[in-house]
């Protein structure tokens, strides 16, 4: 679940720093509510078809953009519906925005723009594209996109890759203090700790490929949702043995003497090939309170294998 959340209106960014005059909304209208739907709509979409016009990038100045204005979402309170309606009144003051409450924060961003051909690049799947003269220098990574179509271009790149979305967790029937909770991730060849491959792509402070990821730490709640992206660069060549481990801890904030900061407290994983063939799609799956017993990885763990 997210923890705080802000907007930031990339047109008024461009059109400012690039020496440009900001859009002056038509604060009568807005202010006293005159005007059909219709109209306010039209308006609208007048004033983003100007801005792009009026946005020359050729002018544009690279700017740091300092933001302070963040506000905590809560998961039970705070549906996407009315993030939607609180992300349109950030442009204008008003009554709904003073019910969320606000988190001291700062982010800085950089904001500049992208050459023609930009230097020191790496593909999708971090490999150097030439020149690439200095390794000290700071990459630009390419983003690997999600068509909304079909796109027909040729494959140059050989390209193995799965993505893995945990997605939520009930917790409510478990005893005890079981309430900060975060997922561990990792693509196992066998059921032996040391057999945690290196496939996960890591985050930038990270290496470029982890042994495990992690999900962020879901504070005071049994039932968290999680909104991470694991991405991982898989095998050609897969087995039965192949799994995704799936590891539950709990997570002191207050840790005591001779107490661990973090307590495994369930276990559940996911055998990655079936009849032949890679399982992908939604899973439901049992957690259980104890480690899996030995060779677990051929079998589902919604099967009672006795030890």
């Amino acid at each position: 679940m997210p923890f705080a959340w802000t907007a930031i209106h990339l047109l008024n960014i461009v059109s400012s720093v690039g020496g440009l005059d900001r859009l002056v909304p038509d604060c009568d209208t807005e202010r006293k509510g005159h005007g059909t739907w219709n109209e306010r709509k039209k308006k609208g979409f007048e004033r983003m078809s100007v801005g792009e016009d009026m946005c020359n990038f050729a002018t544009f100045r690279p700017a740091t953009l300092t933001v302070t204005n963040f506000f905590k979402q809560e998961g039970d309170r705070l549906s996407d519906e009315d993030l939607y309606k609180y992300l349109a009144d950030m442009r204008r003051p008003s009554s709904l925005l003073r019910r969320l409450r606000p988190v001291t924060a700062q982010l800085k961003i950089d904001i500049s723009p992208a050459p023609d051909s930009p230097h020191y690049c790496l593909s999708p799947e971090l490999l150097h594209v030439k020149p690439y003269p200095d390794l000290r220098v700071r990459p630009t990574k390419e983003v690997l996109e999600f068509p909304a179509r079909d796109v027909y271009t040729p494959h140059t790149t050989y390209r193995n890759l799965l993505y893995v979305y945990p997605q939520s967790l009930n917790f409510n029937s478990r005893q005890g203090s079981v309430r900060n909770i975060a997922v561990k991730v990792q693509f196992m060849a066998g059921e032996d700790p040391s057999q945690a491959l290196p496939v996960i792509f890591g985050k930038s402070s990270c290496a470029e490929f982890m042994r495990e990821a992690y999900t962020p730490v879901i504070y005071h709640n049994k039932t968290p949702e999680f909104y991470e992206e694991m991405k991982m660069k898989i095998p050609a060549n897969l087995t039965d043995n192949h799994h995704l481990l799936f590891t539950f801890y709990h997570i002191s904030c207050q840790p005591k003497q001779n107490t661990p900061l973090e307590t495994p407290v369930g276990y559940t994983w996911i055998p990655l090939m079936q009849h032949g063939r890679l399982r992908t799609g939604s899973f439901s799956l049992p957690v259980s309170v104890e480690k899996p017993p030995p060779s677990y990885s051929v079998l589902t763990p919604d099967v009672s294998v006795c030890q």
